[in-house]
């Protein structure tokens, strides 16, 4: 592999056979003692060029890159990453176990930028999935490491910058440590993914991300919960200067590999908002359009252009995240009429459903989208179904479907679903219909891969009042899902809802 090396170096040190970039990061960090002794504010990026610089490196990313492309992005043998990523991707658990006990690094992704959790889950290999995600969760750490890198992230978190700074400063090696909960983000992470409208803590994350990357926090770190890198997360929802520095410092404009399998420019545009602004900046500095992004961004002529390339892509699916919707679905949930138009006119089925049983017209009653997009669905032959029916208001057709199969909502009634589906959504109108006229709020169905009740999907989203309903109702706050072997308090709890937790601790859940 090619690099640029610094003209002023005109006797550059050599690198091993087999250069281990945790060696080079203590040789950065041991330099920065050094440097620290004669200007006591220099950053560990200082160091980390220095060194770079002194193996015939531009910069650190060109070394690291360097590295990677020789070991593979864990240290170990290319080689043998790959045997693992194989063994993952054919179902070998066996194999995946013995890695990750020799020290595999779970957060490794592979060339498609995929790790094994997220292999397991894409290819349905349950077993590895679960045994990927306690290995990614396993406690590692000194307790009081644990307490700095936790005070790191929040600080990140929350945009107060002098924190960070104080901290960065007392603990340089720390600055990619990934921590928190499930998620395992970085702080870059935490800073880049501007949660909060207060224009205070709006301002401290765009220092906060200025102070990283100044620090040499490493853009191309992904966290475990979505496997996305920090430009992921601000795309989806941070301002304009964030994805600006994130990108100028060298961030993976496209991004596969992620949980939604999306890439950045769909994290722009597939999720809450439509961020054209930022879409077409992506586009600009080398972002792919997928078919996802394209239908987002009512791009008709790439649209058509994908399908006319290959018709298959009308039965393609999204990720589990989104239900597995199609492209029709998609439209319709984004509120694209045009895009619906089109697709109908390529030949998309507006009978199709997700794996919730959704048809599109479902899908763009739960979405709240223009009564143009159901008016074409139904003039293409699209139903109203008892879920569509209920997201519109409709109560006069869903009582008459009830009254046609009252067991429809009952423990094995085949829209029992409704009540998970409108957990997810938070429609406490809806949910509280459905306890109303019957509904079994006890009952299992499989949602993102895993069966449980609608209880757990409070506990997963937060949904504080809807959960009370259910508990109210007679909800079980101790059934156990069928894929973790979890209770509604478990969910809560990894899924970092307090209110939640402390409400079904009241009711006496374990």
């Amino acid at each position: 592999m090619t690099h640029d090396p610094n003209p002023s170096a005109r006797h550059a040190r050599t690198l091993p056979a087999r250069p281990s970039l945790e060696h080079l990061r203590n040789e950065a960090k041991q330099h920065l003692k050094v440097l620290r002794r004669q200007n006591p504010q220099t950053k560990l990026s200082a160091a980390q060029l220095a060194v770079a610089r002194d193996y015939g490196f531009a910069s650190w990313r060109q070394l690291k890159a360097h590295v990677d492309a020789i070991v593979g992005p864990t240290g170990g043998a290319a080689l043998n990453r790959d045997r693992v990523f194989a063994a993952a991707r054919s179902g070998d658990v066996e194999t995946v176990r013995r890695a990750f006990q020799a020290g595999f690094e779970p957060g490794t992704i592979d060339h498609d930028g995929r790790s094994v959790h997220q292999i397991a889950k894409q290819d349905g290999h349950e077993a590895i999935e679960l045994l990927a995600r306690e290995f990614q969760e396993r406690a590692t750490r000194p307790p009081e490491v644990e307490r700095t890198i936790n005070a790191i992230l929040d600080a990140a978190e929350h945009g107060r910058a002098d924190e960070l700074a104080r901290l960065l400063d007392s603990h340089p090696d720390l600055i990619d440590a990934r921590g928190g909960n499930f998620q395992k983000q970085t702080a870059l992470h935490k800073a880049a993914w501007q949660c909060s409208g207060e224009p205070a803590t709006q301002q401290g994350q765009r220092a906060c991300v200025r102070l990283l990357l100044e620090h040499g926090a490493d853009v191309g770190v992904r966290d475990y919960g979505d496997n996305a890198y920090p430009l992921h997360f601000a795309v989806e929802s941070a301002d304009f200067e964030i994805v600006e520095m994130l990108v100028e410092a060298g961030s993976d404009v496209i991004g596969e590999g992620d949980d939604h399998q999306l890439g950045v420019l769909g994290w722009a545009t597939c999720f809450r908002q439509v961020r054209q602004d930022v879409g077409e900046y992506l586009l600009r500095h080398g972002a792919k359009v997928n078919l996802w992004a394209a239908i987002a961004l009512d791009r008709a002529d790439d649209v058509r252009a994908f399908v006319t390339r290959e018709p298959s892509l009308l039965q393609a699916h999204m990720s589990r995240n989104e239900h597995y919707r199609t492209p029709l679905h998609h439209a319709a949930a984004k509120n694209r009429p045009n895009m619906v138009r089109l697709l109908l006119e390529l030949g998309a089925d507006p009978h199709a459903t997700d794996a919730t049983g959704a048809t599109p017209l479902t899908t763009a009653a739960s979405e709240n989208a223009d009564a143009s997009i159901g008016s074409m669905l139904q003039q293409a032959g699209a139903k109203l179904d008892f879920i569509a029916a209920l997201n519109l208001g409709r109560y006069d057709l869903v009582e008459a479907m009830l009254r046609d199969d009252p067991s429809r909502i009952g423990p094995q009634g085949r829209d029992t679903i409704a009540l998970h589906l409108s957990a997810e959504k938070k429609n406490e109108a809806a949910v509280r219909w459905l306890i109303a006229h019957g509904a079994d709020v006890n009952a299992k169905r499989t949602l993102w891969d895993c069966n449980y009740t609608a209880l757990h999907v409070t506990a997963a989203n937060g949904a504080v009042d809807i959960a009370r309903l259910l508990l109210d109702a007679g909800g079980d706050p101790d059934i156990h899902d069928d894929k973790y072997d979890a209770t509604v308090l478990g969910w809560a709890e990894y899924c970092a809802q307090p209110q939640v937790a402390e409400l079904i601790r009241q009711r006496g859940g374990r």
